[in-house]
């Protein structure tokens, strides 16, 4: 249900402090905690926090009485999908009476048909993924959604009906995994009585793009300003595309601003400017009108975009520091912390370059298989027929799951000899935490301790040339990133290197990560390239447009390897794949990414499976043709 990124994406979006402190009620129920770990109500708070807002938890019995909720401008929840009947009753007359109330993904569990209405939700709710999700504006021309926005990487799954009366001020736009395009809503905006509700999808909620992640700043700062009935009562705040750039990019600075007036109000000025830490201004200051359009009966707000030189600045730690006036009623300032890092990014980048040249010879052209491997009676992997298998397809690589047996690890280290003469190349997949315990199988006998995993894995590289990689599956997924940060990342890869150099580390990333410049600022120098699951299992169309952009993503420093699923879906029910659909993957595969893995390819009938024949055709006339 959740992206790995969801845990620190509300502490990546950095803005300054607002006008007037409100005292905001953030809701976090002890019913949902019961069943949810509440991992994503921390950075929700810190958030708040970090913007200059005083923040009051809520429980549940809080939540149900009207006279406590009644004393805050505004009440946020992050994540709660079950509310207790009383709780949901509370939340729904505080709207009712004229409060504000922002839900970040969705009440799931909560059948309360007066909570759900002033979130401007339908009965029910679904989990229905989507892959290469875009964000496009609704009908409604709300102050808040304010047009297109940018959208590298988007990650598309919670599907909720609005209810008619509502503004879908935003939709996902996607692929479902039969290969259809779908919809769903993003941001839902609605009046209830005299308070207003405003839910974003899960969607909005994890995504790591920055100017997605300002709608919840714009959602945040309209509601505030809306809630004061007060002539000219007004909120304003700036914030940055990206908190770390690499210069000469410019420095892209938002400016927003509401007011509780009407379009005669005073236009307020932006002024940014960049300084040094020791507080020397860096380039010229700039200021600019914010211009006001109408966004209600009597609210009116505005925006502005500015842009900072970078040329010729040093790597280094920045200060932003700006102010929005109107010589009446609004005077906000604040600051925001920005990091410079072009050289050491371009420094990164040779030496990811040097790294390529190394790992060429031993994955570039690979034509491999994943899982899936023969069994004994007594559950031990069949080695003479595995190989067997693999020789029968023209397969030049094999990538072995440590996660199916106890004995997994011990069998492996049967199979690398054998592969070792039979001329075959062999991976090592590992599986994360998401996938560990509970009612799947441990990655044994090391389980989670994944610098134990690298040192063994490097131990056994030295000792054999056709050992070239280890893979993470579901490496971004579920709250992996938890115990994948980069500190311990970099921590693994220097294990796994220390006992060979040119041994690769491959994570498994989706097309939700794919597009993130945060992702792979953060993991990119500890990673050699990507396993890239392709998840439309009908045509294949799309999965050129996919590597390109994965490609973009990478740059050609990084190795890209297509994960070609032959049988299974990567999550939910998925259609038989045919011979067609493998040979055009195949062959898309072959000329826009530099290997390719099957996924569990069917092996037991051999060429008799349509869909192993095509394989051992293809990478037989590829075997012929060379990388």
């Amino acid at each position: 249900m959740r992206s790995a990124m969801a845990t620190g994406i509300l502490l990546m979006w950095v803005t300054g402090a607002v006008c007037r402190a409100d005292v905001i009620g953030v809701y976090e129920s002890q019913a949902n905690a019961a069943t949810y770990d509440g991992v994503y109500q921390e950075p929700l708070r810190q958030w708040l926090s970090g913007a200059g807002h005083e923040v009051v938890i809520i429980g549940d019995e809080q939540a149900a009485d009207p006279a406590v909720l009644a004393r805050f401008p505004l009440v946020m929840v992050s994540s709660g999908y079950i509310v207790p009947k009383a709780s949901a009753q509370g939340l729904a007359r505080y709207v009712e009476q004229g409060g504000r109330l922002i839900w970040l993904d969705c009440p799931a569990r909560c059948e309360d048909t007066r909570l759900r209405g002033a979130l401007g939700l339908g009965p029910g709710v679904a989990y229905a993924p989507l892959s290469d999700c875009t964000l496009r504006p609704g009908d409604d021309p709300h102050p808040i959604a304010g047009g297109p926005l940018r959208s590298g990487a988007l990650v598309g799954n919670w599907a909720p009906a609005a209810l008619p009366e509502a503004h879908v001020l935003y939709e996902v736009q996607g692929t479902d995994p039969e290969g259809r395009s779908a919809k769903r809503p993003a941001v839902i905006f609605t009046n209830y009585g005299k308070g207003k509700g405003l839910c974003f999808n899960w969607a909005v909620w994890v995504n790591p793009d920055d100017d997605i992640i300002s709608l919840l700043g714009a959602g945040l700062q309209y509601m505030l300003a809306e809630s004061h009935p007060e002539p000219r009562a007004a909120s304003a705040w700036c914030s940055v595309a990206r908190a770390r750039l690499h210069q000469p990019e410019y420095l892209r600075v938002m400016c927003r601003a509401y007011a509780n007036a009407g379009p005669d109000a005073p236009r307020p000025m932006c002024e940014v400017r960049m300084l040094r830490q020791d507080g020397q201004t860096v380039g010229l200051p700039r200021r600019a009108w914010v211009r006001w359009s109408r966004a209600g009966q009597s609210m009116v707000a505005g925006k502005r975009r500015m842009r900072l030189r970078t040329r010729g600045l040093e790597d280094g730690t920045y200060v932003v520091r700006w102010r929005v006036s109107d010589g009446a009623d609004l005077d906000a300032k604040g600051e925001i912390t920005v990091q410079l890092d072009g050289q050491r990014h371009a420094a990164s980048r040779r030496a990811a370059l040097e790294r390529r040249a190394l790992l060429e010879p031993l994955l570039l052209g690979t034509l491999g298989d994943y899982d899936s491997e023969p069994r004994t009676p007594d559950e031990r992997v069949d080695i003479p027929r595995l190989i067997e298998q693999i020789r029968t397809a023209n397969m030049n690589m094999y990538d072995f799951l440590i996660w199916h047996k106890p004995t997994d690890w011990e069998d492996f280290q049967a199979f690398l000899p054998e592969a070792q003469k039979a001329g075959i190349k062999v991976w090592v997949t590992l599986c994360p935490p998401s996938e560990q315990g509970g009612n799947m199988p441990h990655s044994e006998p090391y389980r989670l301790d994944f610098i134990k995993w690298a040192d063994e894995i490097g131990k056994l590289a030295a000792r054999y040339d056709n050992f070239v990689a280890m893979v993470i599956d579901d490496f971004v997924s579920s709250g992996n990133a938890r115990l994948f940060t980069p500190d311990y990342v970099q921590e693994m890869v220097a294990t796994l290197r220390a006992h060979r150099p040119d041994m690769a580390f491959l994570p498994v990333v989706y097309s939700n990560t794919v597009g993130s410049t945060r992702w792979i600022e953060a993991y990119g120098p500890h990673i050699d390239g990507i396993v890239f699951p392709y998840r439309e299992y009908v045509t294949g169309d799309r999965l050129q447009e996919q590597l390109e952009a994965c490609r973009r993503w990478i740059g050609p420093e990084r190795l890209l390897l297509t994960n070609v699923y032959a049988s299974g879906s990567g999550g939910g029910a998925a259609p038989e794949r045919t011979a067609r659909y493998m040979r055009n993957t195949l062959t898309v595969s072959r000329h826009h990414s530099d290997g390719i893995r099957i996924y569990c390819l069917p092996k037991e009938k051999l060429l008799e499976d349509p869909r192993y024949a095509v394989t051992a055709e293809l990478y037989g006339k590829w075997t012929q043709e060379g990388p």
